[in-house]
């Protein structure tokens, strides 16, 4: 499939938000259940994921997103209305080795997972769609009880190791997914907060390093970035952080 064409698809698979066009969506208003927590949302989100591995019991789940009222269309399905949120997993495969982090997307309603797909093979829409509404603020940020949470065997909720990101010299907590850096946490008055950096959005490159794909070796580029910092995000913006506060 050619880029021009998954393209195209993406587009089909963007998070709904109040613009959506009325042509895209049903033609009835959906009546939300109510609001879970996100402790509900999470236990919900990794059951129904964890479900549709080979190896369950490996599946190490990291979530991108807190959880926006809305809903999404996949390529070729239907609408899905909900309470919608973004993440990642990594679990083994047939062979025993982790796949890498696959971006997935689970909308929840009524107390049941409606929809919890995963990103397979050379498909990246999910990547890309939760990537932008990340970026543009349609989500809101993880909670902060939740930040740094990587889960080993969710079943058991054991934390891994590098649970704990903390804050760099910039002021960031970042943590990795396919495109990048994702920005989990900004310390107030930092070098981020002041050049407009928010948790949410997705860090592409540090002075024009690029950072996709690197997993978690990312962080080393983002914390030996000092002085004067180029980022670029998602969508091609810059910013730049100045020296020291």
């Amino acid at each position: 499939m050619s880029r021009a064409t998954q393209s195209a698809l993406m587009v089909a698979a963007l998070l709904t938000a109040a613009a959506t066009a009325a042509a895209d969506k049903p033609k009835y208003d959906h009546v939300y259940g109510p609001e879970p927590s996100w402790a509900e949302f999470r236990r919900l989100g990794e059951a129904a994921i964890i479900a549709r591995l080979i190896d369950p019991e490996s599946a190490r789940i990291t979530w991108l997103s807190g959880i926006h009222k809305g809903g999404i269309k996949p390529v070729f399905s239907t609408y899905f209305d909900g309470y919608v949120a973004c993440g990642s997993v990594n679990a083994r495969n047939r062979m025993g080795g982790y796949t890498g982090a696959r971006v997935f997307v689970v909308v929840i309603d009524y107390g049941r997972a409606l929809l919890a797909d995963i990103d397979h093979g050379s498909s990246r829409v999910y990547d890309e769609t939760c990537a932008r509404a990340l970026n543009t603020g349609l989500f809101p940020p993880v909670p902060d009880a939740d930040l740094s949470r990587l889960v080993a065997n969710p079943a058991t909720a054991a934390p891994a190791a590098d649970a704990a990101p903390l804050a760099n010299a910039a002021g960031l907590a970042v943590r990795a997914m396919p495109e990048g850096a994702y920005v989990a946490a900004v310390t107030p008055g930092s070098r981020a907060q002041l050049a407009g950096l928010k948790p949410g959005m997705v860090i592409t490159s540090v002075n024009a390093i690029p950072l996709a794909g690197m997993g978690e070796a990312m962080r080393k580029v983002v914390d030996a970035a000092s002085g004067a910092v180029t980022l670029t995000l998602i969508g091609g913006i810059t910013i730049k952080l100045g020296g020291s506060t």
